[in-house]
């Protein structure tokens, strides 16, 4: 379903420049052995499948003794290593993932942003299909309980293994191909097996009490805290943008303070700091998506000032919005297709 990417090369520049729109602050700890011109061979591929959905498919081979870390945002994040061995961190916690190891897949539920690591081997390689979900599709979808865990703050890793079905699934994502997919119906097959993907994983660690109490009781249409499942909504539905949060809390019949506080319990970070985040990434993805202009993304994400805008850009995303959007010509295929990088 993909092109054979296996002759292709990355070195430092333009790997942060194609990992700006992933995590956030970036940091790469290169060990050479020699002079090589880059850190890694293969591929990645990203498609925002529906808002609040990503996946990720990894076909890279280090070239080096690499450790790359960053920030990842919070929320589910569901591994799957179809090929060679995977060396992360989250948070303080160390895992292996790979068909020969412990296991090939993993779970992580992320109450608020936390720490990400992966280690990287001279000659090593992997395969890894990622789905990430953004704390709004899983309020959509019922979800939204599972991030608030008695240890808040802290992520919590669940092993799984992936049924004979799903795994060959996966490995079909790396299959080379030289026709090019059409695009409507590729979408539809990646969603399809993220999907897949989603409900296999989540099921199997069900099965283990560590993720809140379990998932299954989260998934009718009653909410523990309904209140900011419609603040959640509101947010997502943009009718949250051009408010204050004082107009937020009348709007959900409460006071400021409790609906802070609410939040603060349910997703472990104040609601200020959350909605800065949030309408930043957002004008992050409209600047490689759309292309739209910085003084529009600045309007976007709530500033009256480009500079002020671009400052507070560049301090969430180590990389200035003009040069995020720039590097968007490297992360789309002609034609208004999928975002894809070529690591």
């Amino acid at each position: 379903m993909i092109e054979d990417a296996s002759t292709h090369r990355i070195d430092a520049k333009k790997l942060r420049e194609l990992s700006a729109p992933l995590v956030n602050h970036q940091h790469l700890d290169v060990t050479f052995s020699g002079e090589p011109t880059a850190l890694l061979a293969g591929y990645m591929k990203v498609t925002e499948l529906e808002p609040g959905m990503r996946l990720r498919l990894a076909d890279v081979r280090d070239l080096c003794g690499l450790t790359s870390s960053a920030e990842l945002p919070a929320g589910i994040k569901i591994a799957l290593v179809v090929e060679g061995m995977a060396r992360l961190r989250y948070g303080q916690q160390e895992t292996e993932l790979g068909p020969t190891g412990r296991s090939a897949g993993l779970v992580v539920v992320m109450p608020s942003p936390g720490a990400f690591v992966r280690h990287g081997r001279p000659g090593g390689s992997e395969r890894t299909v990622t789905l990430s979900l953004s704390p709004q599709w899983m309020v959509r979808r019922g979800l939204g309980q599972v991030l608030q865990d008695q240890h808040r703050g802290t992520p919590q890793l669940r092993h799984w293994s992936p049924s004979k079905e799903l795994y060959s699934a996966a490995r079909q994502l790396f299959t080379p191909t030289s026709a090019e997919p059409n695009c409507r119906i590729h979408h539809m097959q990646l969603s399809g097996f993220a999907l897949s993907l989603a409900a296999e994983a989540l099921a199997e660690t069900n099965t283990e009490s560590g993720i809140s109490g379990g998932l299954t009781e989260h998934m009718g249409p009653e909410k523990p805290d309904c209140r900011i499942a419609r603040l959640m909504s509101l947010i997502d539905s943009g009718l949250a943008r051009a408010v204050t949060q004082e107009v937020l809390a009348q709007r959900l019949g409460m006071s400021l303070s409790n609906l802070q506080r609410r939040f603060r319990a349910q997703y472990g970070v104040a609601l200020g700091h959350y909605l800065r985040r949030y309408y930043l990434n957002m004008t992050r993805e409209a600047l490689i998506r759309d292309q739209i202009t910085v003084e529009t993304a600045a309007e976007m994400a709530g500033y009256t000032s480009a500079p002020n805008f671009a400052t507070a850009f560049r301090r969430e995303f180590k990389i200035t919005p003009s040069q995020c959007r720039a590097s968007a010509r490297q992360l789309f295929l002609p034609g208004g297709a999928e975002p894809e990088s070529d690591i």
